[in-house]
């Protein structure tokens, strides 16, 4: 019953990032031409919050987990890595396609839900990246981590940039839901407007997970913590906006 209402969240979710989606991204970043040449000309500045916790990534296996508009991954790829984008919108996929053909870069983009992904036979990563509003969507964060190991090489690297939970769940106000640190609870909420206009261009379901939650599932997965960073909030920099969680799968 349970796996039939997450199945039933995610392809209410991937209805919502498929809204006017493609529009979207165009009128936030530019078309995808505009935007390839701005990442041609400085690649690691859309890498930069990934990139110094990779080091070389010439010649590396990449899989950006749920990358979206393939900002990140055209970087990555234009930086030499071959990059593998999974990611469940098709929107998202038809701008970040444009993308890298603009920016004359390979890019492997799979149209999958990435619990999915090792059925499929995905896996052997060198290193898995991801960034800002993507563990909010998995409502067992436990399965998503033993997912992530299955992707991985062992001594594959895991980089994850992410929303603060403090940020989330105490400052950031949601329909129903007081500020509730430890609150369990599913909260609806419009899928994010890239061009900050606040229209609502479909409306998704997350769970907002602890920091401790968090870790604790990337531990019991497998990883090995090596590196954890909180970041000032971008408008409020007396509160954490966002972190940086660095690992590597050492499977026992």
């Amino acid at each position: 019953m349970e796996s039939e209402r997450a199945a039933d969240i995610m392809q209410a979710n991937r209805a919502a990032w498929n809204a006017a989606r493609y529009e979207a991204w165009q009128e936030a970043l530019g078309s995808p031409a505009e935007e390839a040449a701005r990442l041609r000309a400085d690649p690691a500045k859309a890498a930069r919050r990934i990139l110094p916790h990779l080091g070389s990534v010439a010649g590396e296996r990449i899989c950006n987990v749920q990358g979206s508009h393939g900002r990140l991954a055209v970087s990555l790829a234009l930086l030499g890595a071959q990059v593998t984008v999974i990611d469940f919108a098709e929107d998202n996929r038809r701008y970040a396609a444009d993308l890298a053909s603009a920016a004359q870069v390979s890019l492997d983009y799979v149209l999958s839900d990435i619990m999915t992904a090792p059925e499929q036979g995905l896996g052997e990563f060198d290193a898995l990246v991801m960034e800002l509003g993507i563990l909010h969507y998995h409502l067992d964060i436990t399965a998503f981590f033993k997912v992530m190991g299955r992707l991985c090489r062992e001594g594959a690297a895991l980089v994850i940039h992410e929303f603060h939970p403090f940020q989330r769940k105490l400052f950031q106000s949601y329909p129903g839901q007081a500020p509730d640190y430890f609150s369990a609870a599913l909260v609806r909420a419009p899928v994010p407007d890239p061009t900050g206009q606040d229209r609502v261009l479909g409306e998704c379901q997350y769970r907002f997970w602890t920091l401790s939650e968090v870790l604790g599932a990337a531990l019991a997965a497998g990883f090995r913590l090596t590196r954890f960073q909180e970041h000032p909030d971008w408008t409020d920099p007396h509160i954490p906006g966002t972190y940086t969680l660095v690992a590597d799968w050492r499977p026992s």
